[in-house]
């Protein structure tokens, strides 16, 4: 099975050193004769550790074949990779140009029943594979096979990451992905394989670089932060970062309820108030409790949105197995509507229910059983760990706001 690469950039020029590594014929073109050129004396076009060592023997034993010429790759190649550059336009809009003039190419040198894989490994939006096929493929040629392959590549590191990734990632519309498609993206199988939708595999590169931004404003902010108090910020690094169990874990990365509780709103305040003394602008621990509060009044006006007075909240402490109350925000959510009028029942059986008849007595007579619970209301409010209880219980006519850890997506209606 041989490869084409269209597109000599970064992730180009590295599938190409990569995949002719893994034992496959690797043809390539990009519309810049000076990369290709490069490539051609043996020479890599990106400075990247072991890459141009990689292209001098994969051009010495003929097994890497750049060329000018689009048609040649396309006639010699089984799969054809697009590694063409998605910048940004001047509105943070992605520029999709490049990828399609690259489409439209090579589809004038398809026949129709032509039998190719075509692989995006681009970053795009959501939605943009479906698009692409759609529109480019789907009439004219119905042989074609599309995915989308994202790059989770670090520069420096990338031929390491070609080869010891985190997790490989497939979108695509069918099942039945051949195994030596499997086997030539999928190189590692100690590590973990997704085959998803477009969309979802187009999103979770989203994800990875968003969170990966966060992490370098977070971290630059915090110890920023420590500086100005005489914190040996390297020593207080190597602390946080040797828990693997919460502070580097899945722990906290899932979408659900707004946080609360004794610990985590009261330190953030502390922060903010430490920042403030020291004169230090630092928007993203500043905006921590605003964008917390904003979610919690998202989800109040999602309550409101379903129009009904007859509220049923399932789980209302702050988290699974503590019947802890303090800045809980499915309490801040059950005490505003009994405020508003609404009739609120609760049940929860992690409550302490002496806690809450001396803390929150206008909230006791709400305590209902779980039964009353969802059978006498016209809207349920799920967290915690309740989801599958509501599921299997609850009447079909009654609508079902999902806040536990099992969410398909924030606010989700069941019924």
């Amino acid at each position: 099975m041989n490869i084409g690469v269209f597109g000599l950039g970064y992730v180009g020029v590295v599938n190409v050193a990569c995949m002719y590594k893994n034992g496959y014929k690797v043809f390539c073109t990009d519309v810049k004769s000076q990369k290709v050129q490069s490539i051609l004396e043996g020479r890599s076009p990106i400075k990247e550790p072991d890459v141009e060592e990689i292209i001098r023997e994969g051009v010495e034993a003929k097994g890497i074949v750049p060329t000018l010429e689009a048609p040649v790759v396309v006639a010699n190649a089984d799969v054809l990779l697009f590694c063409v550059g998605t910048p940004s336009k001047a509105d943070g809009e992605v520029n999709l140009s490049f990828v399609k003039n690259v489409l439209s190419e090579v589809l004038q040198f398809l026949d129709k029943n032509d039998e190719k894989w075509l692989i995006f490994r681009s970053t795009v939006p959501p939605g943009t594979t479906e698009m692409l096929k759609q529109q480019f493929l789907d009439k004219l040629f119905p042989n074609v096979k599309i995915l989308f392959y994202p790059e989770f590549l670090r520069e420096g590191s990338a031929v390491k990451d070609f080869f010891n990734y985190g997790r490989c990632v497939i979108g695509s519309d069918f099942q039945d992905i051949p195994d030596k498609i499997i086997n030539l993206l999928h190189v590692n199988k100690e590590r973990p394989l997704f085959i998803t939708n477009f969309r979802t595999a187009e999103f979770s590169k989203y994800v990875d670089n968003s969170f990966h931004a966060l992490k370098v404003v977070f971290a630059n902010e915090i110890f920023r932060l420590g500086s100005g108090l005489g914190i040996d910020v390297k020593k207080a690094g190597e602390i946080f970062v040797s828990d693997t169990k919460l502070n580097i874990s899945s722990k906290y990365l899932k979408p659900g309820m707004p946080y609360g509780g004794s610990c985590l709103p009261k330190d953030v305040r502390e922060i903010q108030h430490l920042m403030h003394q020291q004169n230090l602008d630092l928007h993203i621990l500043k905006n921590i409790i605003p964008s917390n509060d904003a979610f919690i009044e998202a989800i109040y006006q999602k309550i409101l949105s379903v129009r009904v007075k007859k509220v049923s909240f399932v789980g209302i402490t702050f988290k699974n197995n503590s019947d802890d109350l303090r800045e809980s925000p499915i309490l801040k959510m059950a005490e505003r509507l009994s405020a508003s009028g609404f009739e609120i029942k609760i049940w929860d059986e992690d409550l302490n229910l002496s806690t809450m008849r001396i803390d929150f007595p206008h909230l006791y007579l709400s305590i209902k059983e779980f039964s009353e619970c969802i059978s006498q209301t016209e809207l349920i409010i799920v967290s915690k760990r309740y989801l599958n209880k509501v599921k299997e219980s609850a009447p079909e006519k009654v609508s079902v706001i999902n806040l536990s850890d099992e969410i398909d997506s924030p606010f989700m209606n069941l019924y």
